[in-house]
């Protein structure tokens, strides 16, 4: 059996696993295309993720690269409903398509580490707070987008309550609980604050607050590192995934090496924060100005 897994992390699955075993078979892609009377950019779009293989498609590749038993059964249950939509797919006109794979990654993630140096991360914020980020964007954007968008970030925060939830730690810098944006109020800002607090007393939720004064041991700005769970016989349901933005890049990672490296700062920036207790109490006296 697969289990649970949702349609981004099955797209990526299959692909990886289909580029490895035409690489365990000593073959290219211009090779499988011709056996199989593909086109080349058919084998590539397959192995890359950018379309869903169908279970007819699978099997053939399956036969060609002589792949039975329970490794073939579960690369064809994961084939199996490969055009099913994840609840993103409905925003897909609104958010660059690197955001709409990050709200698909976020929600088969088994934990996540984020960094945050402008402002508060999109799981953890309130609605009034997400509101205001929107109104903020560069675009000239009408009302009813930015009510779409906010309403993407309420249901990308399910993650933090589902079954088995998402382990979920957070470093923020001290500036991102004192920045307010566009209309965001003293009483908007303590809510946002005490929310916080709530979500730290969640056991799977951590928050650290790098204050100020400080010496950080980084420039690096926001970044978000996924991990994911492993499959039986299949193994990791993902590699290590780095997502970074400088506004209007966004930019999802998966080299190993780079994975490595923020996983590196991740660390430092972990150890040169406040503690988890410590973290608390300091939010707290902030949502108590």
């Amino acid at each position: 059996m697969i289990g649970e897994i949702n349609p981004t992390l099955r797209r990526r699955k299959l692909a990886a696993e289909l580029r490895r075993l035409r690489e365990d078979a000593g073959l290219n892609g211009v090779q499988v295309a011709q056996s199989l009377r593909w086109s080349t950019s058919k084998v590539s779009r397959l192995e890359t993720g950018q379309v869903a293989p169908s279970p007819k498609d699978v099997a053939k590749l399956l036969a060609h690269y002589e792949v039975d038993g329970e490794r073939g059964e579960l690369l064809l249950a994961l084939a199996a409903n490969g055009n099913a939509k994840g609840w993103w797919d409905a925003y897909a006109d609104l958010v660059p398509e690197p955001v709409l794979e990050l709200f698909g990654l976020e929600d088969g993630a088994s934990d996540v580490r984020v960094w945050n140096t402008f402002s508060l991360p999109g799981l953890l914020q309130t609605r009034d707070y997400a509101m205001q980020i929107g109104m903020r964007t560069i675009e000239l954007v009408p009302p009813s987008k930015i009510e779409r968008r906010t309403r993407a970030r309420m249901l990308r925060q399910r993650v933090l309550t589902k079954e088995p939830p998402l382990r979920y730690s957070a470093v923020l810098d001290e500036a991102v609980l004192r920045r307010r944006f566009g209309d965001l109020d003293d009483k908007m800002m303590r809510d946002q604050l005490q929310h916080l607090v709530k979500l730290s007393d969640l056991p799977n939720i951590t928050i650290q607050v790098l204050r100020l004064e400080q010496s950080h041991p980084t420039d690096v700005t926001n970044f978000i590192l996924l991990s994911f769970p492993s499959m039986p016989v299949l193994g990791r349901v993902s590699d290590e995934i780095v997502y970074y933005e400088n506004y209007p890049s966004f930019t999802l990672s998966e080299d190993e090496e780079t994975a490595y490296q923020y996983s590196l700062v991740f660390g430092l920036l972990a150890e040169a924060a406040m503690s988890e207790e410590r973290s608390r109490d300091f939010i707290a006296s902030l949502a108590a100005l």
